[in-house]
């Protein structure tokens, strides 16, 4: 399809300072509201506002004197200045909780819709992070972060002032930090951590009175994302009980309301505590997220039962059911999205199905398993480790997303309201397949690319493999393009029909651009992720097969494809350039180079192969790493190369952009070689970075691949005339001296 887009303006990395991102669905008891928060970066401060959005009368019929349906009504609820986050309303549908930074630090507060009142419930010192509501909705237990002295010296719940956080702040900037664990540092915290814990604790919400979880054994695991039975008896939460290697682990934990009698559930199950664990409606189990340790080595998220009675647990999916979906919520790529995230799975308060979303060939759609069928079974239910007798029930397709359902909100009625994205949109509330909010309005001011999807078979026919062309703006047949390679991180995510801001800039320039999912990708069932197959040659053939197949579509020019890519996709952007002679110019991003020196220096170091210390030799271990390291091809890496890198970095650290930096350098001088370091950003800056660093980042990529691709595809061959020019001058000179 061809784009009249000559009266529509150009996506460009400016345009990024408009985009606002719809996050936290949440639907009141009866169905008639709806809440959600919208996130906006500002260029000036580079942080990012969030405000609480309310919809009503949403169910209403009722007709007015002219006979017009009753309107729906919009409103923010959150004032200016101020941020506010994670709204949930309370089962009268009048009263919401949320947490709000309006006395400083983010707190729990209730307010009445009806009439604007409000109550702050929580005075933590640095704030609360995530919080849940009892059923009986008398009390909440919250996470938060605080260190040592202040749960030593009880001033855990006294709020601070702005000048005692700045004297607060100051001091911690000159503290030493002590370590002594082996997980001291990681990405997420920016780097080392200087004596913080995650605590959870409890507040009644009539008394306002607080308590912090510190007994003895409390005090010295890190507990994370709590959550209470129905009965309010009890709080299940995830945990971080072990040292060394295996320190990031975490694992289930059960305690009474009041911290006390706490009991491990789970024992290496490969818990994904990414969302609060949920309990079944009749208190005897608790259903979380696991990463099976599968001998194929295939990464498949699964939900498992923990019957807390029977001391078993088993998968609520069969492991190769892959009919209509591939796992539980696979991790994105691509997707435009910023902020707090509600959980991706849910219970039915009645017990019978477990909801949750999922991906699975470039769709994200909403799913449901039955959880009580096999309750009346006799057999008794074993360890998924040696077989569960109970077989795991069918899944149910729900809500079939054609292209990308980010995160939905149920309540008891069985009503749902999503927040869904398409490639033409950011992510919009929906209900009913209706959109109830235009966030982007602007948008319509611009022109789109078109995006077609393709399948082809693998160049060692094992495998389908999936990718997405997207046409540059004003596509003209019987034209040629330059094009770029986009390479996904990961590698376990999945490449879907998303709105992505990266693909309609280069678009805009009038590049065409490919991207997809190669082997070792999720949402394709075990096989094609097993193995380790996504470091070896079969990915970096798939990416290659990729390419090749967009340019037989004729629109393409072969010698002008450039590629990108950041993490895993940094890793493939180095190794494509060094192992092919495909590409014309390349902007590897947040790279990994290195997988021998990235030992012990990022936060992933000595984890992604956890090596048991007794059984081997370090000498071996490090060259087992080094043995075919990327870094090692950098005399091949002939074509222009930025190279774009957070300078907190800790899963890549920015050691590994200065190995391929000081190379190109010093062995390839003649090629172009840039290096852009952004200073106090970590590695997920390109999607929760200052907002004037995301610009700035998308404005290098865009500006290399338009030099090299467009405006001096031939860079070469005018470099090596003016060399020549040199030489040749040099030579006169000589004569004449």
């Amino acid at each position: 399809m061809e784009n009249n887009t000559t009266q529509l303006k150009k996506f460009t990395p400016e345009t990024m300072k408009e985009i606002v991102y719809v996050t936290w669905p949440t639907l009141a008891p009866a169905g008639d509201k709806a809440a959600w928060v919208d996130w906006k970066g500002d260029m000036k401060s580079g942080l990012f506002s969030s405000k609480i959005h309310l919809m009503e009368n949403l169910l209403q019929n009722a007709t007015g004197a002219e006979g017009m349906d009753a309107a729906r009504k919009e409103s923010v609820l959150t004032p200016d200045g101020v941020k506010e986050k994670q709204p949930v309303f309370l089962s009268d549908g009048v009263q919401m909780a949320y947490l709000s930074n309006e006395t400083g630090e983010f707190q729990v507060f209730i307010k009445n819709l009806n009439t604007n009142e409000k109550r702050q419930i929580t005075t933590l010192r640095h704030g609360v992070l995530r919080y849940k509501l009892s059923d009986d909705e008398t009390k909440l237990v919250f996470e938060a972060t605080l260190w040592p002295e202040e749960i030593q010296e009880n001033t855990a719940f006294e709020e601070m002032t702005p000048e005692k956080k700045a004297q607060w702040e100051e001091d911690l900037d000159w503290r030493p930090y002590e370590i002594t664990n082996l997980t001291y540092k990681l990405d997420e915290w920016h780097g080392m951590r200087k004596g913080e814990f995650s605590h959870i604790g409890t507040a009644e919400l009539s008394s306002k009175k607080q308590k912090l979880f510190t007994s003895d054994c409390m005090e010295k695991m890190e507990a994370i994302y709590p959550s209470w039975s129905h009965d309010g008896k009890k709080i299940a939460f995830y945990g971080y009980p072990y040292e060394g290697a295996k320190g990031f682990d975490v694992e289930l934990f059960v305690c009474d309301e009041n911290g006390k009698n706490l009991k491990q559930i789970s024992r290496d199950n490969g818990i994904y505590g990414d969302h609060a664990p949920a309990f079944t409606a009749d208190d005897t189990g608790i259903v979380t997220m696991v990463f099976g340790d599968f001998e194929d080595g295939s990464c498949v998220q699964l939900p498992m039962l923990f019957d807390l009675i029977n001391n078993t647990h088993r998968y609520l999916i069969d492991e190769w059911d892959e009919s209509i979906c591939h796992g539980v919520h696979p991790l994105r790529a691509g997707s435009l999205e910023y902020g707090d995230h509600s959980p991706y799975f849910k219970l039915t308060k009645d017990g019978k199905y477990l909801y949750f979303q999922t991906g699975r060939h470039g769709r994200y759609s909403l799913c449901r398993v039955r959880i009580d069928a096999a309750k009346s079974e006799t057999a008794e239910v074993s360890s998924v480790t040696t077989g569960s007798v109970i077989k795991p029930s069918s899944v149910e397709m729900v809500l079939e997303g054609q292209t990308d359902i980010q995160e939905f909100s149920m309540n008891e009625n069985g009503q749902i309201v999503t927040v869904q994205a398409d490639w033409l949109h950011p992510a919009e509330l929906w209900m009913n397949g209706e959109k109830l909010t235009d966030s982007n309005p602007w948008l319509s001011e611009y022109a789109i690319a078109d995006v077609e999807e393709y399948w082809v078979k693998s160049k060692d026919g094992k495998a389908d493999l999936q990718y997405f062309l997207v046409k540059p703006v004003s596509f003209e047949k019987n034209k040629q393009y330059p094009a770029v390679l986009d390479i996904k991180g990961g590698p376990t995510t999945m490449y879907g029909l998303t709105f992505w801001h990266e693909f309609q800039a280069l678009a805009s320039l009038g590049m065409a651009v490919i991207f997809g999912n190669p082997r070792g990708s999720t949402g394709f069932g075990r096989a094609y992720c097993a193995g380790g197959v996504c470091w070896g040659n079969e990915a970096m053939d798939d990416l290659v097969q990729f390419v090749e197949d967009a340019i037989s579509k004729g629109f393409i020019d072969e010698k002008r494809v450039g590629v990108t890519g950041g993490s895993y996709g940094g890793y493939m952007t180095n190794k494509l350039i060094g192992r092919t002679n495909v590409f014309a110019a390349a902007v590897t991003q947040r790279c990994l180079a290195n997988t021998a020196t990235s030992y012990g220096t990022g936060d992933m170091g000595f984890v992604s192969s956890r090596p048991i210390p007794k059984h081997f030799h370090m000498l071996d271990y490090l060259e087992d790493r080094a043995r075919g390291n990327i870094i090692s091809y950098v005399d091949h890496f002939k074509v222009p190369l930025l190279i774009l890198h957070a300078y907190q970095d800790y899963r890549c650290g920015f050691e590994q952009a200065e190995q391929v930096f000081i190379p190109m350098k010093e062995r390839n001088p003649e090629i172009p070689c840039r290096m852009v370091m952004f200073p106090n950003e970590n590695h997920g800056m390109t999607r929760n970075g200052k907002l004037y660093h995301q610009v700035r980042h998308l404005q290098e990529m865009t500006d290399w691949f338009a030099k090299y691709l467009i405006e001096e595809p031939d860079w070469k061959t005018k470099a090596d005339e003016k060399s020549e020019k040199d030489t040749d001058f040099m030579k006169t000179q000589e004569v004449k001296g």
